[in-house]
């Protein structure tokens, strides 16, 4: 009797330390949850709060894909008064786009207010408020900018003889009988015939002679500056240029 139950522990010991062979036990067992823990589980992976997702750019940096945000203007106020007061400050030297506050004011207030804020083509305020935000990021970008956020646009907010036009007639000038146009109509025409060596300029704030229509840009700004009857500039600005004054 007492051999037979010593007989059945043997047996049932054996048969524990063969299975913790096959298996596994003890400290084994513990190292092997340890592992699944430290391993490279999602906790500690290039998870989402540290990747590119949530940290940088996502428009490359350019001039025209830039959305201003991080700049000091702000590209969503369509307002003449910040408008006037930040491209000046943006847009000077060899990018000046109005001679003063008072002229940008009154350009500005002809500038169709209609898009909403965000446009990045067409003559609207918010086109021209597009560009200037985006001209604030970088003198780069301020010199391929400006003239978008400028009054006339440049292909970018408008085509130059549109906006030339619309200024010419919101302006004093619209009632120049001597060097003028006959309707807007004709001043489409006539700025057509003249505007394609302008493409890439855009310092109508700054005298020029050549090309023809950065010159009468230049003169319209005269006139709007001057009031009253222009100082003379309205027939520089005008279909003849003012007999040779804009070629």
């Amino acid at each position: 009797m007492k051999w037979t139950r010593m007989t059945g522990l043997i047996g049932t010991a054996s048969l524990i330390a063969a299975g913790c062979f096959w298996a596994g036990c003890s400290g084994d067992d513990v190292k092997t949850d340890a592992g699944l823990d430290s391993g490279g589980g999602n906790d500690t992976g290039g998870g989402n709060d540290t990747g590119t997702k949530d940290s940088g750019p996502t428009d490359g940096g350019g001039g025209d894909s830039s959305d201003g945000g991080s700049t000091g203007v702000d590209g969503s106020v369509l307002d003449c008064n910040y408008y006037c007061s930040n491209i000046a400050t943006v847009c000077s030297g060899t990018n000046n786009q109005y001679k003063d506050n008072a002229t940008c004011l009154s350009m500005c207030n002809a500038i169709p207010n209609e898009a909403g804020a965000g446009a990045t083509s067409g003559d609207s305020l918010a086109c021209h408020m597009y560009h200037l935000s985006v001209a604030s990021a970088s003198t780069s970008n301020a010199a391929t900018h400006c003239p978008h956020a400028g009054a006339y646009g440049y292909g970018m907010c408008g085509s130059i003889c549109e906006d030339f036009c619309l200024q010419y007639f919101s302006s004093i000038c619209k009632t120049d009988t001597v060097g003028g146009y006959a309707n807007i109509d004709a001043c489409h025409v006539a700025c057509n015939s003249q505007a394609g060596a302008d493409a890439a300029a855009g310092a109508p704030g700054n005298a020029a002679t050549t090309p023809t229509m950065l010159c009468k840009e230049y003169h319209l700004e005269n006139a709007i500056q001057n009031g009253g009857d222009g100082g003379g500039h309205c027939d520089h600005a005008g279909a003849t240029g003012g007999g040779g004054v804009c070629p």
